[in-house]
């Protein structure tokens, strides 16, 4: 346990909103060494998520060790310009402990710190300046502080958006959840509407992670970039052009669809929509992919098959990822994505025939409506200064005769 009264007093202070009122705190000069990363903290959620058949270790310079390398790669240029600003100009904002010594607010700065002193740079880097906050808070009290901190409009850039579900669904939707949509809402700063579209989207990510066997594995969702693709599903499934009846079934073929995806994931959902939404094509996919999916299901079951690096992906396909030329796949035996994309894309294309099709007539109808908003017996009001508008609507009738013959004779 740490006390604010233990370490050397600065002159600065920290305003912080806790249980709903303002106030100031003394702000302390902490040796690095007394603290410790907090493990729930957001920002690295779904890097911890890869530890949870691992033990983390417990002293806790190995267990900073461990979560240092998360945050690193959580946001390498974040970190970086960081640990320049602190280098240059010293820490500026104060950061926020616990007193058992976890951070609920600057890991990115105290990771700055622990590496300038590794670096040598100077005994001011020994030290991280913060608050000290008192055992008295609940954690109800500390998670609201903590997200007023995380939520903050200059720190919503480079939060990961699939790191933010996470915190939906723990916030939220967790056994252990704390707050209402309404109290989220207010303590981000967000409309409640907005924050329960989260809340849909963070529980088809809980959703996907179950079907593909791997539950609360939210590094799995981090590697496919899964926060467009599944907003793309959040949509489509809130159709009401969907069957009740039918919906387990959609939501089935959207997850083997991005469980066997290969390139851009939200594009393909999106163009789905067209087919999950047309009941003919829906049960058409569904008759066609009956064993297949089948076959996932038990893929996915297979203990043997179900290892974690049947989500890894090569160091080259890793760059190409962080070049957004490509992306993480679930690592499924080709004949099944074969099955899938194959299936998928025909009624796709059909959809889109479909479309095409019906193009003509839409474009026709248009014409039709415009046409008769043109009133004849307005033409007499054409002053004489006006007589080019009447060369142009001569020139434009004889456009549409045109029109009409060419598609009468292609008729």
């Amino acid at each position: 346990m740490i006390k604010e009264s233990d370490f050397e007093l600065t002159e600065e202070t920290k305003n912080l909103t806790i249980k709903g009122a303002l106030k100031l705190f003394a702000v302390v000069k902490i040796p690095l060494e007394k603290l410790k990363y907090n493990r729930q903290n957001g920002r690295i959620a779904t890097w911890i998520s890869e530890y949870e058949n691992e033990i983390l270790p417990e002293e806790t310079e190995k267990f900073n060790e461990v979560v240092e390398g998360f945050i690193k790669n959580s946001n390498p240029e974040s970190l970086k310009k960081t640990k320049a600003n602190i280098e240059r100009f010293g820490q500026m904002e104060p950061a926020v402990v616990l007193e058992n010594g976890i951070l609920v607010d600057g890991n990115r700065r105290f990771t700055a710190l622990r590496q300038l002193k590794r670096e040598g740079k100077g005994a001011e880097f020994n030290y991280i300046k913060a608050v000290i906050l008192s055992d008295s808070y609940s954690t109800k009290e500390i998670k609201t502080l903590e997200l007023n901190l995380q939520h903050a409009k200059e720190e919503r850039v480079d939060y990961n958006p699939i790191d933010r579900l996470v915190d939906i669904y723990r916030d939220l939707l967790s056994p252990g959840a704390e707050f209402s949509p309404a109290e989220y809402a207010r303590e981000v700063d967000e409309k409640e509407s907005k924050v329960r579209d989260n809340m849909s989207v963070a529980q088809l990510m809980i959703d996907y992670l179950d079907y593909i066997q791997h539950p609360n594995m939210f590094y799995i969702a981090r590697q496919q970039k899964l926060d467009g693709p599944l907003r793309e599903i959040s949509k489509i499934l809130k159709s009401k052009k969907i069957d009740p009846y039918d919906y387990n079934d959609a939501k089935d073929i959207l997850f083997a669809s991005l469980a066997t995806v290969k390139g851009d994931a939200t594009r393909k959902i999106r163009d789905m929509r067209s087919v999950i939404e047309n009941p003919r094509q829906l049960h058409s996919v569904s008759n066609k992919l009956d064993q297949t999916m089948d076959d996932l299901e038990e893929y996915f079951s297979d203990d043997s098959a179900r290892s974690k690096e049947q989500f890894e992906i090569s160091e080259k396909d890793s760059e190409k990822t962080q070049n957004n030329t490509d992306r993480y796949t679930v690592q499924v035996p080709q004949d099944i994505v074969d099955r899938v994309n194959e299936t998928v894309e025909t009624e796709i294309d059909n959809s889109k025939l479909k479309k095409a099709e019906k193009a003509p007539l839409k474009a026709l109808s248009k014409c039709v409506n415009y046409l008769h908003e043109a009133d004849p017996q307005a033409l007499g009001y054409i002053s004489e200064k006006s007589e080019k508008d009447k060369d142009d609507i001569f020139s434009l009738l004889n456009e549409l005769k045109k029109g009409i013959k060419e598609i009468e004779d292609e008729l």
